[in-house]
């Protein structure tokens, strides 16, 4: 778009970007640090149990998968321009859904189901990656 109105569509575009990034970044970093590495919840334990792991390895792989989503959620801040990102957590939840509902299918209709929160999580990756500004050169 040329004119006076690409300024116009770029600044709404703009907005939608940094309000997906902000909050994909803000959803990795709660989930990361709260459940994870602050109180240990026990779903977060049982998923990883589930999984085959002993009491012990699961705690050890809910500590690193933690640290792993408070790196994600400075990723998307500090390198703001990294357009993939937003894709890399879209692709991560279509990837671990399914082995939740199959590995844990009692998690499936709870009430705060990660079916619905990853799907959330998937499209938010999306629509950020699609508000993005694309870089110089870049046409579609």
């Amino acid at each position: 778009m040329d004119g006076p109105s690409a300024g116009f569509a770029a600044a709404p575009l703009s907005a939608v970007h940094a309000v997906a990034r902000v909050t994909l970044a803000f959803v990795f970093l709660w989930h990361g640090v709260v459940p994870k590495l602050l109180y240990r919840h026990p779903t977060e334990l049982e998923l990883m149990r589930d999984s085959g792991l002993s009491a012990e390895r699961a705690a050890s792989l809910v500590t690193v998968i933690g640290v792993a989503e408070v790196v994600f959620a400075a990723a998307l801040l500090l390198a703001w321009r990294v357009r993939s990102l937003p894709l890399v957590a879209s692709v991560a939840m279509a990837v671990i859904t399914p082995g939740i509902m199959i590995g844990s299918p009692r998690f499936t209709p709870a009430a705060f189901t990660p079916v619905t929160l990853n799907l959330c999580v998937a499209a938010l990756g999306v629509i950020c990656w699609l508000a993005a500004p694309k870089p110089h050169g870049e046409t579609s």
